[in-house]
């Protein structure tokens, strides 16, 4: 039996890890690269559940537990640093209590901490702060956890085919999914059978349902995040009071991620974030971080969260954080297609376990979820792990030609993802060259040049919604280098 699996994301990678675990063929199709949807556009914290604890609170639960059973299967993917949630001078203090009960109620691991230890541990934050506790935050490498799950799927004999388009469902008389249409890059369109389809293609999910008929409604929202050029924290900080825009600071590696936003939209599309964003996000620090304004922002992204909800809401932060399945047979929709919507990336292995014990169901297979206990395996050197002495053609990152040699089939712009080189505070103004020298060898110069100047695009988009202060100097200044020493040339 085989099970296609729409999406490369963290949902849909970990449902084909489940069903590779349980002896089931898998092949999985994504329109674009591993994680270049929401997956790919996060803050990177491994929740707690503390956020949620006091309005959703069944999500709150779930990520509580999926927190703990990451740290044990995900060893070097994941950063244990704890998080604090700090109540600023002018809060509610009943929300305090209320959250402080709801913690409790649910038994998710938190103490309150002095005033002293979390001024020592965190001198930024506003001199006026309240009070604070400790939590169980963490901080997810994201990329490096998800290719280590495609490495995974690999070893077991499925298929992880990337930047090929789902464009059609083929239903049989009896009502039940036979197989998809898919078109790769290369062009012409390839049918493959299957006994089951599970959609997990996150905000284009309504899309893909599109075609076999049965679409169903999303609440789509658009995040907004900055990031700093600077660790400036060593710990989660999240502020204690409802969940709302600018209330969370996460260390990730040699930087730190403020956000974020909330905004509904229809489009499954991010979207490059605006300089207004920016600098409304960067005003809600205020009474956290009071000097956030002078920290350098070295740029700011957007993601769309994939929300589902059957009712309607007013505002987008009413809908639960918690995730769906839909077994489309029950709906009115063909047999043997599952789709999952909404949840969180901490979440993704518990809706992954759901979404195939839903499918095997339908296939008469009784094999049990693994996930739980098999660690995923490891891909070498954790980018969380101290760096060896060595040249490294990314100084910001200290990423190696090594490391950059293990992929020979990546792209520049998917090496980015799979080694973090010009993520860092020069955004590749000198190492995308070094990188790209690297791919000489190949001998399509043509290719490497317009592959070079794609990621550069790629980079000046997220510092455009930033471009004041240090930031619009290095620009600046990144631009002068590249157009007057590294004699780059845009085309038009």
């Amino acid at each position: 039996m085989r099970v296609v699996v729409v999406g490369a994301g963290a949902t849909g990678l970990g449902i084909a890890w489940d069903l590779s675990l349980r002896g089931i063929k898998v092949t999985v199709v994504e329109q674009g690269d591993i994680a270049q949807g929401t997956s790919g556009r996060f803050h990177g914290l491994l929740h707690s559940g503390a956020r949620y604890a006091v309005r959703d609170p069944k999500a709150a639960r779930e990520c509580f537990e999926e927190n703990k059973i990451l740290r044990k299967i995900a060893v070097g993917s994941i950063e244990p640093t704890g998080g604090y949630f700090v109540e600023p001078e002018a809060s509610n203090s009943d929300y305090s209590q209320q959250w402080v009960q709801a913690m409790n109620r649910l038994g998710i691991t938190m103490r309150e901490a002095s005033l002293g230890e979390i001024r020592l541990r965190v001198p930024e934050l506003h001199p006026k702060i309240q009070r604070a506790y400790w939590v169980p935050d963490g901080v997810i490498n994201g990329f490096e956890l998800l290719f280590r799950m495609r490495q995974g799927i690999e070893m077991q004999g499925g298929t992880v085919r990337l930047f090929t388009r789902l464009s059609g469902v083929k239903v049989g008389p009896l009502g039940r999914v036979e197989g998809v249409a898919v078109q790769s890059r290369q062009g012409g369109t390839e049918w493959i059978a299957c006994d089951g389809l599970i959609n997990a293609a996150g905000p284009y999910a309504s899309e893909v349902a599109k075609l076999f008929s049965h679409p169903f409604p999303m609440r789509l929202s658009r995040g907004v995040m900055l990031v700093f050029a600077e660790r400036k924290v060593s710990s989660v900080i999240n502020r204690l009071a409802p969940p709302g825009d600018g209330d969370i600071l996460v260390p990730h590696h040699r930087i730190s991620i403020w956000g974020t936003s909330d905004e509904e939209t229809r489009s499954p599309e991010a979207g490059p974030p605006s300089i207004e964003e920016s600098r409304r996000l960067l005003s809600l620090a205020r009474d956290l971080f009071p000097e956030m304004h002078q920290w350098r922002v070295l740029r700011a992204f957007s993601g769309v969260r994939p929300l589902y909800q059957a009712e309607t809401s007013s505002d987008s932060r009413h809908v639960t954080r918690d995730f769906t399945i839909l077994d489309h047979a029950q709906m009115g929709g063909p047999e043997g297609v599952v789709s999952v919507v909404g949840g969180k990336w901490v979440t993704y292995r518990l809706m992954a376990e759901k979404a195939v014990d839903a499918m095997v169901a339908k296939l008469g297979i009784t094999a049990a979820c693994k996930t739980e206990d098999v660690l995923l395996p490891p891909l070498g050197e954790s980018r969380l792990e101290p760096r060896r002495d060595r040249v490294n053609l990314c100084e910001c990152e200290e990423v190696s030609g090594e490391e950059v040699a293990a992929w020979p089939e990546a792209s520049l712009g998917q090496l980015r993802t799979r080694t973090w080189f010009s993520m860092g505070p020069c955004q590749g103004t000198f190492c995308l060259h070094r990188v790209a020298e690297t791919r000489l060898a190949d001998g399509d110069v043509k290719r490497l040049d317009s592959e070079v100047m794609s990621l550069r695009r790629e980079r000046d988009r997220g510092m455009a919604a930033a471009l004041w202060g240090d930031n619009a100097r290095q620009w600046a200044l990144s631009r002068s280098i590249r157009s007057q020493v590294l004699a780059e040339v845009e085309s038009e």
